[in-house]
């Protein structure tokens, strides 16, 4: 049962300000704060119901929350324009108090007047009013409470349907006003350090956000991926928090640790923008220019092929002494065309070469005589079709990247790390760079940059990995490869289980929950992949 504040003295009522005053400041939500403002209004004013509005814009009030203990209470947000000549806008206008014995003796010629909408709608009958403006530290007016019609004692219950009685009602007195005015100075504190708290809150959500927008214009192929790591991994950790499986049962994560996980999702890659932009984007194992550079060698050859043929051809003529005949020229031509299709040959399995797959036993024995290959330039001396850097990158085992290229591609963990580290995190979110810094480390200690073991990954982070390998293996954002089947993707993810990578537990939840069905990612892997598709 509810603790009560009715008291019959004013200094047991101060006494239940101060009891109120640690129920109000508990509250950061400025929604729970309205709410147990107007709550505790009423039951410490004595009265039957209550309201309260809040400035809207520059020129509404908003009606956000009300109580009544007599009849039902429409809690429908209402907007109430300031050239209104309301009870609430003369009180908020005026930034003072306003207490009306009986709201249907108002005077003719008031600056105010009584809306008996409600009244007519519900049968319920509205006598004494108070009003009381809530101003902030800086003197601005926050907004107004309402508290209606006073009674003797919390246990009466408000006679709407029988005048006589009403008429035994008392009004607010001085002591009220005196009251509702030192409420409202604290109500008014704990609202505007909840408004303060929200702005702080989206000022960072847009921080993150915009961070996360800062990442994906350095690495526009995977727009999306952060977002979709950070649903699934919030998604996962409510699941495994929620869960009576043995082994996990004793992981319980609260809101705010579960709003931290989402930051360090979000986060999690945001030190790719200190990666090389070509390295992040790099989609073959050479790059455009190079190929471009070997193209052009094939090229001169096939010059130099035909500028060799026709200038031996012509000094055999003039040691001769004999004219060019139809025959002979036919003839080079044909050894020259046989040439340029040899080296379109070579050029078309250098295409082959290129591509970011696995580099098997047919295609290094190809490599290998490409390697060999020299042809004359044309100053006659003999050139490689492919530079040593060039063999070497083309030699690359598996995907697109060199050793060098990965190294630095797995910086940005360590770059991520080193940038939330700079921020100065509030106790709430304290852990948000160590679980970003750990989210590619592998259980068996074979995950980088730190080559960790289980023991020493936080379960926050060991949560993102299973998210964040499911959603590389299963959007369509990644230029070399295809998106894979959600069945694929788990059997990919069973096979890490199996080598020691990830928690199988965890894996086990995330089938089971069907968490890559959630709803949020389907609709922003939709979404990314239409994007992509119309760019």
């Amino acid at each position: 049962m509810p603790k009560s504040y009715l008291a019959d003295s004013i200094y047991d009522r101060l006494k239940a300000i101060q009891e109120i005053a640690l129920d109000l400041v508990k509250e950061k939500d400025p929604h729970q704060v309205l709410k147990t403002i107007i709550s505790k209004a009423v039951e410490l004013m004595i009265c039957d119901a209550g309201s309260i509005y809040v400035k809207h814009e520059d020129n509404q009030l908003m009606f956000v929350s009300a109580i009544n203990h007599s009849v039902e209470t429409d809690l429908e947000k209402k907007l109430v324009p300031l050239d209104y000549k309301g009870l609430a806008v003369y009180s908020f206008m005026n930034s003072k108090p306003l207490s009306i014995n009986d709201v249907y003796n108002i005077p003719e010629g008031s600056p105010y007047n009584f809306n008996a909408n409600f009244d007519k709608r519900s049968g319920y009958r509205t006598k004494s009013v108070l009003l009381q403006p809530l101003v902030s530290s800086r003197g601005e007016t926050l907004g107004v409470i309402q508290l209606i019609n006073r009674k003797n004692t919390k246990e009466e219950v408000w006679p709407s349907h029988d005048p006589n009685l009403i008429e035994n009602f008392p009004g607010f007195n001085d002591e009220d006003i005196s009251l509702i005015k030192t409420f409202a100075n604290l109500a008014a504190a704990s609202l505007e350090n909840a408004l303060l708290y929200e702005n702080i809150h989206q000022l960072f959500e847009g921080f993150v956000f915009a961070s996360v927008k800062a990442i994906e214009s350095r690495d526009a192929p995977t727009r999306g991926h952060s977002e979709r790591v950070a649903i699934l991994t919030v998604d996962l950790a409510e699941h495994v928090s929620r869960s009576s499986d043995y082994g996990v049962r004793h992981i319980q994560f609260s809101d705010k640790q579960i709003n931290e996980i989402r930051y360090a999702a979000l986060l999690h890659d945001f030190g790719k923008i200190g990666v090389k932009e070509d390295t992040l984007l790099k989609q073959k194992k050479l790059f455009d220019y190079e190929m471009q550079r070997i193209q052009g060698r094939l090229q001169s050859f096939k010059t130099a092929r035909k500028m060799h043929a026709l200038e031996d051809y012509l000094n055999k003529l003039a040691d001769n002494n004999q004219a060019p005949t139809h025959l002979d020229l036919k003839r080079i031509d044909n050894q020259i065309n046989d040439f340029s299709d040899e080296l379109n040959s070579y050029w078309k399995m250098i295409l082959e070469l290129n591509e970011p797959t696995i580099l098997d036993e047919d295609k290094r024995e190809l490599l290998n005589k490409i390697i060999t290959l020299e042809f004359l330039d044309a100053h006659r001396k003999q050139q490689k079709l492919l530079d040593t850097n060039e063999a070497e990158v083309l030699s690359i085992k598996k995907g697109s990247l060199s050793d060098e290229e990965r190294l630095e591609i797995q910086s940005h963990v360590t770059r991520t790390y080193q940038f939330l580290k700079e921020i100065p995190w509030t106790r709430d979110f304290s852990f948000v760079p160590e679980i970003a810094y750990a989210h590619h480390e592998f259980l068996n200690g074979t995950g980088y940059p730190r080559n960790l073991k289980k023991k020493d990954i936080p379960i926050q982070s060991q949560i993102m990995t299973v998210c964040d390998i499911f959603d590389a293996l299963a959007a369509a954002d990644r230029p070399y490869k295809k998106a894979l089947p959600s069945e694929r993707a788990l059997d990919i993810l069973g096979y890490e289980v199996q080598d020691g990578k990830i928690d199988s537990r965890l894996l086990k939840i995330f089938i089971e929950a069907k968490i890559f069905e959630n709803p949020n990612f389907i609709k922003l892997t939709r979404n990314s992949f239409h994007t992509k598709k119309a760019a």
